[in-house]
């Protein structure tokens, strides 16, 4: 059921997803624990059931950069399944103590050719996904570090723009984490965060970072709210397929 409900799997016969299920199964990973390296042969996708997955890339220098961060319910490295030499392109990696489904990309791709509704629904995820990346290098090519930092609070807070209750950015990771994903090192993100709060931009009391003056911080990026989010894939692939 857990499986089913996932927007992958959604459309698939019952008979399709019991041969996918067959070659499928569960991994228990400990915090820190990688899952797989770059260049590792790509047999399987997977779907993070509890905890959390960081995709990173290292340079030869030992630098890491982190790609993604994933949360529950959200599937990674699929996309190997249609690429020529088949292996990871990126590092996977558990924050925290985590499990992932498993899945074997050859008989996914197999009951693909089955289905022609399932075909439509992961050309959509790669698509959107497309659309992030070309969004993130954008930011990285002509904003700044704060800009980058503004955007991330303010596509990740809750009740944006509500006068009665002001928004606020739980933070799932680490500030070092977080810099990293942002393409920003520690010392710069310190920085910005101080910034911002004399300026009475923003608060921050532990892990939360409360936008004291979400205007402000929205003209400062020229935020709009059509900006492509990572939380409401689900929404915009079932539309797009229906």
């Amino acid at each position: 059921k857990e499986i089913r409900s996932h927007h992958l799997f959604a459309d698939f016969s019952e008979d399709s997803l019991q041969i996918i299920l067959q070659n499928s199964g569960i991994l228990s990973l400990k915090k820190y624990e990688n899952l797989f390296k770059c260049s590792d042969v790509a047999r399987y996708f997977f779907l993070t059931r509890k905890g959390q997955i960081s995709l990173f890339q290292t340079s030869l220098e030992g630098n890491e950069k982190i790609v993604s961060i994933l949360e529950s319910g959200q599937t990674f490295a699929e996309t190997c399944m249609f690429t020529q030499n088949k292996c990871y392109s990126i590092s996977a990696r558990a924050n925290s103590d985590s499990d992932v489904f498993y899945f074997s990309t050859a008989i996914f791709k197999q009951q693909l050719e089955i289905s022609n509704k399932s075909c439509l629904i992961m050309m959509a995820e790669i698509s959107h996904r497309l659309a992030v990346q070309t969004q993130e290098t954008v930011e990285l090519s002509i904003h700044d570090a704060q800009y980058r930092l503004v955007s991330y609070l303010l596509d990740n807070s809750s009740q944006p723009g509500d006068p009665y209750c002001l928004p606020k950015v739980k933070l799932s990771i680490t500030k070092s984490l977080l810099a990293s994903r942002l393409s920003i090192t520690p010392e710069t993100f310190s920085r910005i965060l101080s910034r911002l709060k004399k300026q009475h931009l923003i608060e921050i009391k532990d892990d939360i970072i409360i936008l004291s003056d979400y205007k402000t911080l929205a003209k400062q990026v020229a935020y709009c709210a059509a900006r492509v989010k990572q939380s409401h894939i689900a929404e915009q692939i079932l539309d797009f397929t229906a």
